[in-house]
C-alpha cells in the first residue's frame, strides 16, 4: 500500500501552523541570549570556570570558551598553493535475514590540489567485514555484536585510517599547505556511555590516527553543515542560571535547582530548544568565525587528551557551520588559520559546502541498485561454494507482493 499523502499532509499543515505561531517567540528567546552573551564578553575566564564547575551538576552539553566570547575573526587570505585530503563513509549494514552474516564498509577518497600544479585523486575502498573480529568484539567471554552505534564507529575509524593513508600517499614529500578534512562530528558521541572495553576498542585506533596527522604536521578538521548542538547554549544557560557563583566555587545543579523549589519555570529556559547556531549567526558576516570553545562532552573530555576537540561557528551564505578540530590544531595559530582559511575557500568552491567533502561523499555512496547487486553476488558466490544460499523466511515474504 503507498504512503497515504492525504493523511501526511493535513499533519504537515498542522507542524506548519504550530511553527509559524512559534516563530516569534523562539526569535525573541534567542535574541534574549544572544544579549545576555555578548553582556558577558569580556568574561569569558569567569565561565570557562562555571562550565567546570558545573560540568557533572548539568543537565545539559556544555563548551568551555577558550577565548573571548565576542571574538569575529575574517577569513585569512586562502593560500596560494594548498593541498586537502577528504574522506567519507558509508556502508552496508549487517543483514540478519540474509544470506550471509556480514556488512561493507566503503570509505570515498579525496585529494586535490590547488595552485601552480593542480591534481585531483578521487577514488574509494570497499571493505567487506565477515570474519569474526569484524563481526564481534570480545571482553573476556563476552562477544559483543558491532551494529548500529559500534558499527557507526567503526567506519569513523576506517574514514580516519584512510586520511592517513591519502597522506602518505599524496603529502609526505610535499612543501605545500595541507589540510586533511571529515564530514560531521569528531566527537565520537555515538561511544558516550560504552562500557571501557568498547570505548577502548573502537577509541584507540581513532586517536593513533589523529597521532599519525600530528606526526606528519597535518592539521585535522571537520565541516558540519546545519549544526544542531546546543553547548555553547549551555554555557548560556549557566549565565542565566541564579545557583551559579564562580566567587564561591558553586557550579549549577540541577537536581537542587532553585528556580524549581520556589515553583518558578527555571530561567535557563530562555535557551530551551535553540541552537549553538541560531544564537551566534547574528554575530557572524560572510567568511567569518566565531571565538573558539572546547567540548565538555564526557568522552572528549576524558578519553581525547591532547587532541580533545575544539570547534568555532563559521558563516557560509545563509548557512552557519561548525568547524571542529583537535586541541594541537585550535592552539596553534597558523594551523588555526589555515583550517579557517582552506575550509572557507572549500566552501566558495562547493558552492556553499567545502568541494572535497561533497566529492568524497560522491565516492563512497551506496546506491540500492548497488546493495542489490553486492546481494546477488554474495548468494553466487555462496551457491558455488557449495553453501546455502537463502534468505530467511521474512525476507522471502516481504519480497512477495499481497495478492
Amino acid at each position: 500500500m503507498p504512503l497515504d499523502l492525504t493523511e501526511l499532509s493535513r499533519q504537515v499543515r498542522e507542524m506548519s501552523n504550530a511553527l509559524h505561531h512559534d516563530a516569534p517567540d523562539h526569535t525573541r528567546r534567542r535574541a534574549q541570549a544572544l544579549e545576555r552573551y555578548l553582556h558577558e564578553s569580556s568574561s569569558y575566564a569567569t565561565w570557562a570556570r562555571a562550565v567546570d564547575l558545573s560540568r557533572d551538576g548539568c543537565a545539559w552539553l556544555l563548551a568551555r570558551p577558550v577565548e573571548l566570547l565576542n571574538t569575529v575573526r575574517d577569513a585569512p587570505p586562502r593560500p596560494p598553493d594548498y593541498a586537502v585530503i577528504a574522506t567519507d563513509g558509508s556502508h552496508i549494514d549487517i543483514d540478519r535475514h540474509g544470506a550471509a552474516l556480514c556488512y561493507v564498509l566503503n570509505i570515498g577518497r579525496v585529494y586535490l590540489r590547488y595552485g601552480a600544479h593542480p591534481a585531483a585523486t578521487l577514488s574509494s575502498r570497499p571493505m567487506l567485514c565477515f570474519r569474526e573480529e569484524d563481526l564481534y568484539l570480545r571482553d573476556g567471554m563476552r562477544r559483543i555484536p558491532i551494529e548500529g552505534n559500534y558499527l557507526s564507529a567503526r567506519r569513523d575509524v576506517a574514514e580516519g585510517v584512510e586520511l592517513v593513508a591519502l597522506a602518505e600517499e599524496f603529502l609526505t614529500a610535499d612543501d605545500i599547505p595541507a589540510l586533511a578534512l571529515q564530514d560531521g562530528t569528531l566527537v565520537r558521541w555515538t561511544l558516550a556511555g560504552a562500557e571501557k572495553a568498547v570505548l577502548e576498542h573502537f577509541l584507540r585506533p581513532y586517536l593513533n590516527y589523529l597521532d599519525a596527522m600530528r606526526a606528519q604536521k597535518i592539521p585535522v578538521a571537520s565541516y558540519i553543515s546545519r549544526p544542531r548542538s546546543p553547548e555553547v547554549a549551555g554555557m548560556i544557560r549557566l549565565m542565566l542560571c541564579p545557583d551559579v557563583d564562580t566567587e564561591k566555587q558553586r557550579g549549577a545543579k540541577c537536581s537542587t535547582c532553585s528556580d524549581v523549589a520556589a515553583g518558578r519555570t527555571p530561567s535557563c529556559f530562555v535557551c530551551q530548544g535553540l541552537s549553538d547556531a541560531d544564537i551566534l549567526a547574528d554575530m557572524l558576516e560572510e567568511g567569518q568565525r566565531g571565538p573558539l570553545f572546547a567540548s565538555m562532552s564526557r568522552v572528549n573530555v576524558e578519553s581525547y587528551g591532547e587532541h580533545q576537540i575544539h570547534f568555532f561557528y563559521m558563516r557560509v551564505g545563509r548557512e552557519v557551520a561548525r568547524v571542529e578540530m583537535p586541541r594541537w590544531v585550535a592552539e596553534d595559530p597558523p594551523f588555526l588559520d589555515r583550517v579557517h582559511a582552506v575550509v572557507y575557500d572549500q566552501c566558495l568552491k562547493g558552492q556553499g559546502y567545502p568541494v572535497a567533502l561533497a566529492r568524497a561523499h560522491e565516492q563512497a555512496v551506496i546506491h540500492a541498485a548497488d546493495r542489490r547487486a553486492f546481494e546477488r553476488v554474495v548468494e553466487r558466490s555462496l551457491i558455488q561454494s557449495g553453501l546455502p544460499a537463502a534468505s530467511s523466511r521474512k525476507a522471502t515474504a516481504k519480497e512477495q507482493k499481497a495478492l
